[in-house]
């Protein structure tokens, strides 16, 4: 019997042990893994896509042709699933470099997530699809040309804060707006990048309404025509840092049309 009890213990506390990993892997998110923590430098692969000195996009984050002004500048990357996040990492700031001689400088160039790669891009753990621009940026002086046409290169990453200068964060409205559906896609978030929570409140009150994220950096709510700016939006990153941006849309707003606010993360 004593044999058995002991067995039967042995089970309880392996089955318990077992429980327990799959319950802390299952509910850990990206932002808890040591490589999303602003520390040391992790390997992936980098690849670039698009023209030689261009600007790549800024569509799976709803950005378009934006990428290829200020403050983005074409320094951009498209991250495959576990740096784009379902869109989740829309807006978060890589240090990238690469060591390889003697095409690569090793010294860092910052990047915004603006894109996704897909499909052969899972092939490996880290992969960023960087713009012509970008990936030449990580060459020697004279060697951007021989970095690119050697079309892959490993490369070291790390997470780094945003910073847009004096740019401020800016809401560009969806074309397609009326009176029951509002969209905005939100840009230039300094500090973590991306944003966990977006509300929005009419003029004249705090009454915070919630938007959903509908994909990248796209962020919808249902209204009506009481509904009027100008617009207040309250904004919470995935560091959980709170920001409030008032008044940031007019009222007589137009339709595609951006608008900057005056703060910033």
């Amino acid at each position: 019997m004593a044999f058995n009890l002991q067995n039967i213990f042995s089970i309880f506390i392996s089955v318990c042990l077992i429980s327990s990993f799959f319950a802390n892997h299952s509910l850990a998110s990206p932002y808890d893994d040591e490589l999303f923590a602003y520390g040391g430098f992790a390997t992936a692969l980098g690849t670039w896509y698009g023209d030689p000195n261009g600007a790549g996009s800024g569509g799976a984050c709803g950005w378009a042709d934006d990428v290829k002004s200020p403050p983005f500048s074409a320094m951009i990357a498209a991250g495959n699933a576990r740096i784009f996040l379902q869109g989740k990492g829309c807006g978060e700031c890589y240090q990238i470099k690469c060591n390889r001689q003697p095409y690569c400088s090793g010294k860092p160039v910052t990047v915004t997530i603006t894109d996704e790669c897909p499909g052969a891009c899972n092939n490996v753990d880290y992969h960023f699809d960087l713009s012509g621009t970008a990936f030449g940026a990580m060459a020697n002086p004279g060697q951007a040309y021989n970095l690119r046409n050697l079309g892959q290169v490993d490369v070291q990453f790390r997470r780094v804060p945003c910073n847009y200068g004096r740019t401020r964060i800016a809401f560009k409205i969806d074309g397609s707006v009326n009176p029951y559906w509002f969209s905005v896609k939100i840009e230039y978030a300094d500090g973590v990048g991306a944003l966990r929570s977006v509300e929005i409140a009419p003029a004249g009150t705090q009454n915070f309404v919630p938007m959903t994220n509908i994909w990248g950096a796209v962020w919808v709510a249902n209204v009506n025509p009481s509904f009027k700016g100008p617009f207040s939006f309250r904004l919470t990153s995935t560091d959980n840092t709170v920001l409030v941006a008032r008044n940031a849309i007019p009222s007589r707003f137009v339709p595609g049309q951006t608008y900057f606010s005056h703060v910033n993360f």
